[in-house]
Order: structure tokens, then sequence, then C-alpha cells
């Protein structure tokens, strides 16, 4: 196999054709100001207002990023005819409310809602969600922005192209800590497989192009941990046997010497193997296996890669599509996320029914 010609331009975050759709943000806190705020500005998006019940939020937002109107108010965000996509940056437990809220007014100028991840904290939330937005039809879209972080993209990119030849293996390996007192995970309910860990669930999807049919997953607490859900799992997807391929995902996340964190994903083919961390891309090929070929990564998840799904959204939006995560594709990912937990919680591998 020849040299593999892989640029920064190839899988870094671009803004799409048109970028000019007015973006009402509904939710200003942390997440919003350092990574989707600075993703749009970055990509030359248009804020045209921001909502937050905390003022000082609206306030900081709008005066960093030069967003021209503020409120406490979703109702003026949904009155404000220059707002024609709603980026929701709020936490999951809040969302069903404001999206049954948003498409029972559907004002004729909006034309597609970003949910941040997960879309739900539980089943029928989401299920629901999908569904209120598919009777006011209205796009919706879930902010699985991990997509478009550049070590991932870089990956796919080279899976589009063949490169791989058959991938019968995806394995993924983190290792950080995230056990901090006073956080809000530390107190949400499943936050290591449901919260965050679903990046990470999806992105076996996204890597495999397939939706297993059975999920087994073990976790632990660690002695004296203040989460109060396990913050350590182990996720093993199993696909139809005749798709050849498995997936597994690891997440210690609670490892308290920083000297021993890690962040790798290893694809293996029958022609390529690859592994990536956040800033590294190494290829090492079947035909000549001594060689390996070594790609600096330029670029970061946070925030370039919310500037991606943003375009995304606008990208099918200009061209009459359905988004890549779509809220009727991420229930897939949702739906492996919950039987991830109830394997955890009986010891049993779930079978996942078809959607």
């Amino acid at each position: 196999m020849s040299a593999i010609d892989l640029h920064p331009a190839d899988y870094l975050p671009s803004a799409p054709p048109r970028k000019d759709f007015g973006i009402g943000l509904i939710g200003c806190g942390g997440i919003a100001r350092t990574a989707h705020l600075p993703a749009y500005r970055q990509c030359g998006y248009n804020v045209v207002a921001a909502c937050d019940l905390i003022e000082e939020n609206v306030q900081q937002a709008q005066t960093e990023f030069g967003i021209p109107h503020g409120t406490a108010r979703v109702e003026d965000i949904l009155n404000d005819e220059a707002a024609q996509i709603i980026d929701l940056a709020v936490h999951g437990k809040q969302r069903l409310p404001l999206i049954e809220q948003i498409c029972a007014t559907r004002p004729p100028h909006l034309l597609g809602i970003l949910s941040q991840k997960p879309l739900a904290m539980n089943w029928r939330d989401a299920v629901r969600m999908v569904e209120v937005c598919r009777e006011a039809e209205l796009p919706l879209m879930v902010n699985q922005q991990a997509r478009w972080a550049p070590a991932h993209r870089a990956l796919r990119v080279l899976i589009d192209r063949g490169l791989f030849g058959h991938i019968y293996c995806v394995t993924h390996f983190h290792r950080a800590f995230q056990d901090h007192p006073g956080s809000w995970f530390v107190e949400l309910e499943n936050f290591n497989i449901i919260d965050h860990g679903i990046h990470y669930i999806d992105l076996c999807r996204y890597f495999t192009q397939l939706d297993p049919i059975r999920v087994k997953a073990t976790a632990t607490m660690q002695p004296g941990q203040l989460a109060m859900a396990p913050l350590c799992h182990t996720i093993l997807l199993e696909f139809p046997p005749e798709a050849q391929v498995m997936a597994v995902s690891y997440f210690n996340n609670i490892i308290r010497v920083p000297q021993m964190h890690r962040y790798e994903w290893f694809i293996d083919g029958s022609e390529v193997s690859a592994m990536a961390s956040r800033d590294e891309l190494i290829v090492s090929y079947r035909d000549n296996p001594r060689h390996k070929q070594v790609f600096s990564i330029e670029g970061s998840w946070f925030p370039d890669a919310f500037g991606g799904s943003m375009g995304e959204l606008m990208r099918a939006l200009d061209e009459g599509r359905e988004p890549q995560t779509s809220g009727r594709d991420n229930l897939h990912s949702i739906q492996i996320a919950y039987a991830a937990v109830e394997s955890t919680e009986t010891g049993e591998a779930v079978a996942l029914e078809p959607l």
C-alpha cells in the first residue's frame, strides 16, 4: 500500500457554503460559552439572540461574543424572526418541556433545533421529543459533536476511503478523572454512561457504520467516590454474525493520577490498523507491517467539533435532508446507552429491539 495522503483540510470542521442562518441560543452556561460560541465565532456563524434564566450568563455571552439580543424568556427567542435555528444548550432534564413548547409554538421562521447531548435522561422523554418534532415537521439534530472532533474525523476519512478493508474490531480506551466535589455530574444518575459515555457509544456506531444487536456491560464504584453512579465501565457491542465486527468501550473516569490518563481509539481492519489519540494518528499496513505513518492532528475537540455539528445542521437544512445525527438516528445511541445501564444492573446481555 502506498503512503496515505492526509491533510488538516481533510478532517478539520469547516463552515458550510451557506452559514447565514440566524442562531438563537437557549442556555448560556459553561458549555455554551466555552465551546458553542467560540466555535460559532471561529466559523463565522450568526448568533442573533441568547437566553438564560440567569441574567449574568446572558450578559456574559452577549459581551464576549457580540450577541445583539439577550433575554430570560424562551418566548422572546421564538418570536424573534431572525432566530432560524434553536441551539438548545440546557441540561437533559430541562429539554422535553422546552422542545414541547418550541413545537407547540412552531413559528414559521424556525427551521430546526440542535439539542445538546444526551437528548434525554430517560428513554421515554427521548422518544417523545423525536415524536413531537416529527409531528411539528421541525428537524431535530442531537449535538453528538464528538463525530466532528479532528482525530475522530481523521479516522472516519480513512474509513470512507476504504483503506482498512474489512473492519473487524473497534476498541476505545479512556482513562480520566471527573469525580470533582461540587460538580453537577457527581449528582447525576448514570452520568458516566448516559451523559458522558454516550459520546463513545455513538462513535462506535460512527466508525462501524452499524447498529449492534446486543449489549453487555459491567461497571463498578470505587470506595470513597463522590459520584452517585459508577465512574468505571466497559461496554461490549455485539453485531450480527455476518457483520464480522465487534466494538468495545472501556472508560475509567476516576483515575486520580493524571500521568496515567489516556485517550485512544484502535481500529483494526483486514488491510490496515490505526491508533488515534486526541493529537496523533498512527497507521500501519498489512503489506508492510514494519512501517507506520504518523500524523499530527491539528485542531481540538473543544471548540472545533461544535462548529462541525452546527455546520452539519446548516448543510442538511440547505440541502433538504435529514442531518447526520438526527433525533431519529440518535435514538439508536440512546437505546444502546440505556441497555448498557441495564446490563450493569442485571449482569446479563441485553438484546436491542429494532427501532
